[in-house]
């Protein structure tokens, strides 16, 4: 979908580029009058329904929670995308709650956003934001445990899940004030204004990871019960907070269990093996640079090559050995990511026989004994090349 949209401006600026300028001032036109039009119908302006918006804000004056999750997620994904993201370590449960705010796609980023902006000026004041971040979390925290138990590799990331969450408690509100009518009751022209954003989400999800499983219909869960609790009396007051926790909580729960006894996945059960890559990675790096330098100082006549055939048993060698110790000792690795450890335990396999040989041949000075070290390098380095290649984004923990 990204590369589609990529393309799709691409030719558009080539269209405008080659066409008259009275051509590209209409065009322009076109698109900056559609542009005011989206816009209109994302903060809901235009409407006249002075009535319904100021019920609202004397409900909740300010709208501070939408915009403030937004942020953090644009924020994160900021982060993320320079590569500054601390990495978690295997098995942090915080990641559940982290992993809301971490986008895997600009597009995501901007459709959640856009999503969760309009149903903010809606949600957040009609109950409140402590309840509004309430059942944003609990939506997303349990979409989060379905799609880490059902892919504990693939761990989901994203506000998807908590946006699919907020549309169930606005569908449920929305039910409540109809039978209960006051002045906070949605007007229908505000729903035609809802209806084409809320049609736009549920169309991008069918597009690129899908909608209906386990994990999104979690989150709708979350929010439906939400409105459940809140609904009854949303019309005279804020909901009270201590009700719809508890409610947020015992859906959780239910669901961690269902993962647990259903999908047999503990949260404990993830491996992030992008460490062990890394290190493995590195070893090689710092390895080949050390053999180089000393391979320098033996051209120069400072070592012998005895001393060169020493750097490789004391010190290359035993690095091999600590990083393939530490692949050995993994354990709970995802199904998409063992042939990834297979290949990496391939690496340092021939690496470590290609050093062997080459040890051997130097003490002996035995050049057929040096090209059979080359030739197991150089089939070494192509498992190498293939452990390099990036890992695919979706399959990846989040690192924060």
């Amino acid at each position: 979908m990204t590369h589609f949209l990529l393309l799709l401006l691409v030719l558009l600026g080539l269209a405008l580029y080659f066409i008259t300028p009275v051509e590209r001032t209409r065009i322009l036109r076109v698109i900056l009058a559609a542009l005011r039009d989206v816009k209109d119908v994302v903060t809901l302006e235009g409407l006249r329904c002075a009535s319904f918006f100021d019920a609202l804000r004397a409900r909740t004056p300010r709208v501070v929670a939408t915009p403030s999750l937004i942020v953090l997620s644009a924020t994160l994904f900021i982060l993320m995308a320079l590569g500054v993201g601390p990495r978690s370590t295997n098995g942090d449960w915080w990641r559940l709650v982290t992993t809301i705010f971490v986008p895997s796609r600009a597009l995501d980023l901007f459709v959640n956003a856009v999503c969760l902006w309009q149903i903010g000026l809606i949600l957040e004041r009609l109950v409140g934001p402590l309840a509004f971040t309430t059942v944003y979390l609990a939506s997303g925290v349990a979409a989060g445990i379905i799609g880490f138990s059902v892919s504990p590799g693939g761990m989901r990331v994203g506000a998807s899940g908590s946006v699919l969450g907020m549309y169930g408690l606005l569908l449920v509100t929305s039910i409540w004030s109809m039978f209960h009518r006051s002045s906070l009751t949605i007007p229908l022209n505000v729903t035609k204004r809802l209806a084409p954003v809320a049609a736009i989400f549920v169309l991008y999800k069918l597009t690129t990871t899908g909608l209906g499983n386990v994990a999104e219909l979690a989150a709708l869960v979350c929010g439906l019960v939400g409105g459940i609790v809140v609904g009854r009396d949303v019309h005279e007051r804020t909901p009270r907070i201590r009700h719809l926790a508890t409610a947020m909580a015992t859906v959780v729960t239910v669901v961690t269990l269902y993962a647990v006894a259903v999908l047999h996945r503990p949260l404990n059960a993830t491996m992030d093996v992008r460490p062990e890559i890394d290190r493995v990675i590195a070893v090689e790096g710092r390895t080949a640079g050390l053999y180089d330098k000393e391979v320098d100082r033996f051209r120069r006549g400072r070592i012998t090559a005895v001393a060169l055939a020493d750097v490789i048993e004391r010190t290359i060698v035993p690095q091999l050995h600590v990083v393939a110790g530490r692949l050995q000792a993994l354990q709970d690795v995802p199904p998409e990511h063992q042939p990834l450890i297979a290949t990496a335990e391939e690496f340092l396999k021939l690496r470590d026989e290609s050093w062997q040989l080459r040890a051997v041949a130097l003490h002996k000075s035995d050049m057929l004994g040096l090209r059979q070290a080359d030739s197991k390098e150089q089939a070494s380095l192509a498992a190498f090349h293939r452990l390099r290649m990036p890992l695919p984004q979706d399959s990846l923990p989040s690192t924060f």
